[in-house]
């Protein structure tokens, strides 16, 4: 997957997204009392998914976000409903 360019006009709103999204991650591993290793359950490999918890550019994929969505129980629609 191609990852934003900075000249584009959309950079500025689509980091802030990640941003979200990445809080949100994060917010809802925690609120399961799950670790960051627990995600290897999810078909993420630990140091993957350490990565989309320190850097929200690391979260580059619609199949990462469906995994993660599935680890929590949710629809992906409802993971992104920042």
């Amino acid at each position: 997957m191609q990852r934003p360019n900075p000249d584009s006009i959309y950079y500025d709103e689509f980091m802030q997204i990640q941003k979200k999204l990445r809080a949100r991650i994060v917010e809802l591993r925690k609120h399961r009392d799950m670790v960051q290793e627990d995600m290897a359950d999810y078909e993420l490999s630990v140091r993957q998914y350490q990565r989309m918890e320190q850097d929200p550019t690391a979260i580059v994929s619609l199949w990462q976000v469906f995994k993660i969505a599935k680890a929590h129980n949710l629809d992906i629609h409802e993971l992104l409903d920042l």
